[in-house]
């Protein structure tokens, strides 16, 4: 398969840096639930994280895996079917919203279907696997919702990756190759409205904000659901790129909003650069083209929960993006973490449904920020109370 490049013919990416040691990965097949990959070569451990509250000095890091997007069937299998987490979600599983499966819907219709594709897996229960299947049928059949383009970007991922939790390849092999073609197409398919329209691709390709970012965990996930390495490269790409601000990785297309919010305007960057500061204020960690949504540059800042909405996007991408061997979560100085610690620094830590994301970071980075509800759900993804335990 070949290997995406934008810069001069350089097809391993190598010789401009682009791809260190620890991220040189050969990608042997990728399929519904079995990704095979050989490891080139790896780093030695990662540097122990700074201690600040809430945290622990040790990072635990994850490892590559070789089957599953989300987690593997025996990583699953592992997981409890009792306590506060479990019983959130089988409550959730148990309760469906009523919302209409649609792309580009508001509703909780997603959320539906990934509870029931969780607990499917945990139990082995094909009677919720057939639900799952029966829901994702209905949208791929509806008619899309062309003028909101943030919708599907916002759902999609859920259910390509409930998809992959079911194994739908092997419980529904003919239902699963209508999905396969459907969702090749729909990654490519070109939205006239929301946000300036685009499709899932050219959007992660040109937004740095969250519209960005959810498209950026939804081209993830369907790469992978795929087996397309190739755009699997050129999504690492982006998002390293978006982590960094390394100019070598922006795409062609890439726009940036020109807040002032930006650390280093001359060098615009998803996550301001470790160390930043203006009138003795620091601005490391923050998410310029989110944060400026309710406002340019002032202190204290302005509150906007779409510093949150970004990162649920790229929290789902970075997990499933480390389980390929690639190092998202040490991406710009752990930029990651540090967007978050910002976020309390200045007392807008994640509220409602974007609690999801702290599990993640926990279990990441070794850290035990608290609020972290069981229940919590956003937009695109949550019950990581449950599936990102240890």
């Amino acid at each position: 398969m070949p290997v995406w490049t934008r810069w001069a013919g350089d097809a391993t990416r190598s010789a401009r840096g682009v791809l260190g040691a620890r991220e040189t990965i050969l990608m042997t097949s990728l399929r519904c639930t079995t990704v095979a990959i050989a490891v080139a070569a790896m780093a030695a451990a990662l540097s122990p994280a700074v201690a600040t509250a809430g945290e622990t000095s040790a990072a635990v890091p994850l490892t590559v895996v070789t089957g599953g997007i989300l987690l593997s069937p025996a990583e699953i299998a592992a997981l409890p079917a009792s306590g506060a987490a479990w019983t959130a979600l089988l409550n959730r599983s148990n309760t469906p919203s009523g919302d209409p499966a649609q792309l580009a819907s508001r509703g909780d219709h997603n959320k539906d279907v990934l509870s029931n594709a969780l607990v499917a897996a945990r139990l082995n229960d094909n009677g919720r696997r057939g639900y799952v299947r029966d829901e994702i049928r209905k949208v791929i059949t509806a008619r899309r919702d062309v003028n909101d383009v943030l919708g599907t970007l916002r759902h999609l991922q859920t259910y390509v990756i409930s998809a992959d939790l079911i194994n739908l390849a092997q419980f529904d092999t003919a239902f699963d190759a209508t999905f396969r073609s459907w969702l090749t197409t729909e990654i490519r398919f070109n939205y006239s409205g929301g946000g300036g329209g685009g499709s899932v691709i050219s959007i992660h390709n040109k937004k740095a904000n969250n519209f960005g970012t959810h498209a950026g965990a939804t081209r993830v996930a369907a790469d992978l659901y795929l087996g397309d390495a190739a755009d699997l490269l050129a999504a690492s790409n982006i998002w390293k790129g978006w982590a960094t601000g390394d100019p070598a990785l922006q795409h062609s297309t890439r726009t940036w909003a020109g807040t002032n919010w930006q650390a280093q305007p001359s060098r615009p960057a998803g996550i301001n650069v470790k160390g930043a500061t203006r009138d003795g204020h620091s601005l490391d960690g923050v998410i310029p083209e989110d944060q400026e949504r309710c406002g340019e540059y002032r202190w204290p800042p302005c509150s906007t929960g779409y510093i949150h909405g970004a990162t649920d996007g790229m929290t789902l991408a970075f997990w499933m993006l480390a389980r390929q061997g690639y190092t998202p979560w040490e991406w710009g100085d752990r930029a990651a973490l540090r967007q978050y610690q910002w976020k309390l620094s200045v007392g807008q830590p994640a509220i409602d449904g974007f609690r999801w994301q702290i599990p993640v970071l926990n279990r990441v980075y070794g850290t035990a920020y608290g609020d972290a509800d069981p229940k919590a759900s956003s937009t695109n993804f949550g019950y990581a109370a449950w599936w990102a335990q240890h």
